[in-house]
C-alpha cells in the first residue's frame, strides 16, 4: 500500500468521527426543542415566512415570535439564513 493511500485511510476515519460527533450534536440540540418549537423550526427551514408558520400552525404570530427566539437560543444560531444553512438537511 502506498504512503498516500494510507494518510487518505487516515483522514476518512478522522472525517467519519467528526461526523459522526457533528450528528450527534445535531440530535441532541433537536431535542431540547419542544413539539410546537420543532414544528415551526420545520417549517422555518422549508423557507416558510414566520406568517405563514402562523396560519399554518393556527398560532399568534406574537407566539411565534416567541418560538423562534427559543429556537434559536437552543439551536445557537441569531438568524433565520443561519438556521437554514445549519439545519437544511435532516441528518
Amino acid at each position: 500500500m502506498f504512503l498516500i493511500d494510507k494518510i487518505r485511510m487516515k483522514f476518512n476515519k478522522a472525517e467519519k468521527a467528526a461526523l459522526h460527533e457533528n450528528a450527534e450534536a445535531y440530535h441532541e440540540r433537536l431535542s431540547r426543542l419542544t413539539t410546537s418549537e420543532y414544528k415551526l423550526f420545520m417549517l422555518l427551514r422549508e423557507g416558510f415566512t414566520k406568517n405563514e408558520c402562523s396560519q399554518r400552525l393556527n398560532m399568534k404570530r406574537r407566539d411565534v415570535n416567541s418560538h423562534v427566539k427559543r429556537i434559536y437560543s437552543k439551536l445557537h444560531v441569531r438568524s433565520l439564513a443561519e438556521l437554514i444553512v445549519k439545519y437544511r438537511e435532516a441528518r
